[in-house]
């Protein structure tokens, strides 16, 4: 039994992946600083949670305005409204990685 269960495992060693120690993509220091997550944390993710929301708010608000400049060519003022108002505080409250400094919209 011994010998059956010593070649089993010798089997299932074989077949593992052997992992190769790599630098992680998040070691670039000037986008992670371990000194900001907990201001991060704390700060900067409620208050732009706080400004994702009046931006949703003030797109509402903003949308028959929007609407009356869609009119005229191009058509594409609520995308560009909703992307300044919604989409770029929303990409930074929930797309950006924890202890990120900068903020780009690069984030998929």
């Amino acid at each position: 039994m011994k010998k059956y269960l010593l070649i089993s495992l010798l089997t299932c060693l074989l077949f593992i992946p052997t992992l190769h120690a790599k630098t992680p993509a998040i070691a670039d220091k000037a986008r992670y600083d371990p000194m900001f997550v907990p201001i991060d944390i704390l700060l900067f993710r409620p208050l732009s949670l706080a400004t994702t929301i009046a931006g949703s708010a003030l797109f509402i608000a903003v949308s028959p305005f929007t609407a009356l400049s869609s009119i005229a060519p191009p058509h594409d003022a609520f995308e560009r409204v909703g992307d300044i108002f919604v989409v770029l505080p929303a990409t930074y409250t929930f797309m950006r990685p924890i202890g990120d400094k900068r903020f780009t919209r690069n984030y998929d």
